[in-house]
């Protein structure tokens, strides 16, 4: 029975009924019709409570103690599994996360929804990636072989939990296998991790690739300064650089923390496209460092720009801020920031506002950047500087 009909539509099954039956089926037809209109404002109100735990922001402590509220009711309540699953797409990262420990209360309290429906979702790939996993996890719990039998057809999937299993699992299977499947891993391959194993094995069949360059890292800057930042308050400071890179008319030279300073052009060697400010400007303290790079597409594509850094960072891309984020120091690793953005025709111009503090712990030392352009999934993007 479609449990979704509008209340209208309920009413005319109730008249219908009346026209053929007694008095008895005519009572009995009015508690059946107010029982549907009590489930369908029940059904709405489900609808706005995922709807509410979708969109929950982190830091409003009223607001988490109201999500957890609503999370024990409907921990309780006979919520269809797959609804909670189909809300995570599109969630907050932290209402993701609470649907997430909804979605595996109800599994275990209930485990009945049939393994058709949840092979189904799991095969559709427009559903959320984390909820698709999630699924995977569930189906292949204690079944070893149906964990592999799936595996062995998500090298290419949209989900990059399941593709990294995936691949985890082919490179297992590929000890002794020649340059062509190598190669088709490689392919596949989108963390960081996995992409440096598979390049060692095609190293030890005695091909060689550009790790950087694979994973589409710019690795030619022009860069200048120092610029000042000693008492880390100048990220918000709008350098003569700035306003030159937008309008495309940059000088030879600036006037710098120690005075004048000029271009230089750098291509870094290192294997995760790091380029290392603090050698190239004497480990500077207290300063601002510009880097900007021209990348050439040969269509509009749209794609990420993601950014590893452990200092305060700002990028444009085609005189546009697109990043930015004033921290110092708080680790640094492969595609920390991102941003969604879309590459013209012909040359696309990048700028990076990398600042250092005047920490002088050991650990605090670090003054590098990190840049490139993939897609959604992580697979670079085919350019050229």
């Amino acid at each position: 029975m479609d449990m979704t009909r509008s209340k209208g539509s309920w009413l005319m099954v109730g008249f219908r009924l009346l026209k053929k039956d007694h008095a008895l089926r005519i009572a009995s037809t009015f508690v059946l019709c107010g029982m549907l209109l009590v489930s369908g404002v029940q059904a709405e109100g489900t609808a706005d409570s995922l709807a509410g735990l979708r969109k929950i922001q982190p830091g409003n402590e009223s607001d988490q103690q109201a999500a957890a509220k609503t999370l024990r009711q409907l921990s309780s309540s006979n919520l269809d599994l797959l609804d909670v699953l189909r809300a995570m797409k599109g969630a907050t990262p932290l209402g993701k996360n609470w649907l997430i420990g909804l979605a595996n209360t109800l599994h275990r309290k209930s485990g009945a929804t049939s393994q058709d429906k949840l092979s189904a979702f799991l095969a559709d790939s427009s559903q959320d990636p984390e909820a698709r996993y999630t699924v995977f996890r569930w189906l292949t719990d204690g079944n070893d072989d149906l964990r592999a039998q799936l595996l062995d057809t998500m090298l290419e999937d949209t989900s990059l939990e399941l593709r990294f299993d995936a691949l985890a699992q082919a490179i297992k299977k590929s000890e002794g296998a020649d340059e062509k499947q190598w190669r088709r891993l490689l392919d596949s391959s989108r963390h960081p991790s996995q992409t440096a194993e598979t390049i060692e094995k095609l190293k030890g069949l005695k091909v060689e690739v550009d790790m950087a360059s694979h994973m589409g890292f710019v690795k030619t800057w022009k860069l200048i300064g120092p610029f000042d930042n000693v008492g880390s308050d100048k990220f918000s400071v709008v350098y003569d650089v700035e306003p030159d890179w937008v309008a495309g008319k940059l000088k030879d030279s600036y006037a710098g923390k120690n005075g004048q300073s000029t271009w230089i052009e750098h291509t870094t060697d290192n294997s995760e496209g790091q380029v290392d400010l603090a050698k190239l400007f004497n480990n500077e303290k207290g300063c601002v460092v510009y880097a900007t790079a021209v990348i050439r597409s040969a269509s509009a594509v749209p794609c990420e720009v993601r950014v590893g850094c452990i200092n305060a960072q700002k990028v444009w891309v085609n005189g546009v801020e697109v990043i930015s984020n004033e921290v110092y120091h708080t680790g640094m690793q492969i595609d920390q920031y991102s941003a969604p953005i879309t590459l013209k025709q012909g040359e696309n111009r990048i700028l990076v506002k990398i600042c250092q503090n005047e920490q002088k712990e050991a650990w605090a030392q670090l003054y590098s950047f990190q840049l490139r352009l993939c897609d959604e999934t992580g697979k670079a993007i085919a350019l050229a500087q």
